[in-house]
């Protein structure tokens, strides 16, 4: 009669951690909001880049930003923009890996969309991953998890470099392996 008993407790916990597991992925996310344009004066450059280099820009700024936080995670360019992390799952980690199609939107900002998304082998709700990742992970400011469209926005526009340097897109060809941006740099009246 005791292993009945033990059965039962066992199975009550069980349920309870599936259902603060449901719990935890289905709680609602908080709205997105997109930020203004800013125009900005002064002298304007294009750059011409490729998606090797972007990729150690993108990775070596992701890696200063977050090198004291748990939730780590690198960024590459290949026919999508791919994220990668790994997330603890019952106590091992386990490969979480989205992907996105990149569009230059008005004032040069990129939208990233279509994801597609694993958790290992299992394919996810992209909405519930994007929450996830919007309450966890740290992100630059400017970089918007929206859920409710299944979208990131960078907001480029936000990003800001020495001296007040502001980079914009014109250009974000994967398939061809052509970006381009534009470079203001700052001029001030004499």
């Amino acid at each position: 009669m005791n292993w009945k008993k033990w059965f039962f407790v066992l199975l009550t916990i069980n349920i309870v951690i599936v259902s603060l597991f449901f719990f935890l992925i289905f709680q609602p996310s908080q709205p997105s909001t997109l930020p203004p344009e800013k125009k900005m004066k002064g002298a304007t450059f294009t750059v011409y880049s490729s998606k090797e280099h972007v990729n150690a820009v993108i990775n070596d700024y992701i890696r200063k930003k977050t090198k004291d936080h748990p939730l780590q995670y690198r960024v590459w360019l290949s026919d999508r923009v791919y994220v990668a992390s790994k997330l603890p799952v019952f106590g091992r980690d386990v490969d979480l890996t989205v992907s996105f199609v990149p569009n230059v939107v008005q004032g040069g900002n990129l939208e990233l969309r279509d994801p597609d998304m694993s958790l290992g082998e299992l394919q996810l709700p992209v909405t519930y991953v994007l929450k996830y990742l919007q309450k966890h992970a740290l992100l630059p400011e400017g970089v918007i998890i929206d859920p409710n469209y299944n979208r990131i926005y960078v907001a480029l526009n936000e990003f800001r470099f020495a001296n007040g340097y502001q980079l914009s897109a014109k250009k974000f060809d994967l398939q061809h392996n052509q970006i381009e941006f534009t470079l203001t740099v700052p001029v001030g009246n004499e």
